[in-house]
């Protein structure tokens, strides 16, 4: 009995540890991030009117963000970095951010197909309390950067 209980509280302590999430500081993300995506191209986004207008979130979930857009309306590229108070409402910024890629898609499928395929091509992730939302020519390598900092 004493074995049963013994290997039952290993396993549990293993999935534990394996559904933790690191706790990386969006500074951090950013920084690594920076190895990949040229940020000269976008411009920071510093007013939280902006998340509000453009994705349709509730900004008074947010703990911290960093975002930032392109600078112009002719590409889509895209960095969005969101710590939210509370990990739980994961799934209602998930919905949220997947509208407005929908949109994006409809808006520059007929006239810049290739920046449609960018926002299709794009990254999420979710860590915990903490979103991760890239469009760039570099999907790949950030799915890889952002692998090696959360490994």
């Amino acid at each position: 009995m004493k074995k049963i209980i013994l290997f039952i509280s290993v396993a549990l302590m293993i999935f534990m540890i394996g559904c933790s999430s690191k706790d990386v500081s969006l500074t951090d993300i950013k920084d690594k991030l920076k190895d990949t995506v040229d940020f000269s191209t976008f411009s920071k986004e510093e007013d939280a009117s902006y998340l509000k207008d453009t994705f349709d979130f509730d900004t008074d979930k947010i703990e911290a963000y960093e975002m930032y857009g392109p600078q112009t309306n002719l590409n889509t590229n895209a960095v969005l970095l969101l710590r939210l108070k509370d990990a739980s409402d994961a799934s209602e910024f998930k919905e949220k951010i997947d509208a407005y890629k929908a949109n994006l898609v409809e808006i520059y499928k007929s006239y810049a197909p290739d920046q449609a395929k960018l926002v299709e091509d794009s990254v999420y992730e979710e860590h915990g309390k903490t979103i991760v939302f890239v469009i760039s020519d570099k999907s790949e390598e950030v799915k890889k950067a952002l692998a090696d900092l959360y490994k």
